[in-house]
């Protein structure tokens, strides 16, 4: 379905956008410590999988047809969580 992009739309997908970058970039520093990854390799990989999810949420977000957006979700939970909406 199309719809108007609002700027609060424009705001919040940019928000969720520098969210994810954060997390990217917190995620990369702790993967340069071996200790680290080995004994936390899980949250490591949790940590990556909410950058994706917040990722996609701001690719909805900003879309004029929303129903679209989800269709190209490739995470099949989040996909089916968002397209039951």
């Amino acid at each position: 379905m199309e719809r108007a992009l609002t700027p609060l739309d424009q705001l919040l997908a940019a928000e969720l956008d520098h969210a994810r970058d954060l997390l990217v970039m917190m995620g990369d520093e702790l993967a340069m410590n071996n200790e680290l990854v080995a004994e936390h390799g899980m949250a490591l990989q949790a940590i990556d999988i909410v950058g994706q999810m917040l990722g996609h949420i701001a690719n909805v977000v900003r879309a004029e047809d929303q129903d679209e957006a989800i269709e190209r979700i490739g995470m099949c939970d989040l996909k089916a969580k968002l397209s039951a909406a």
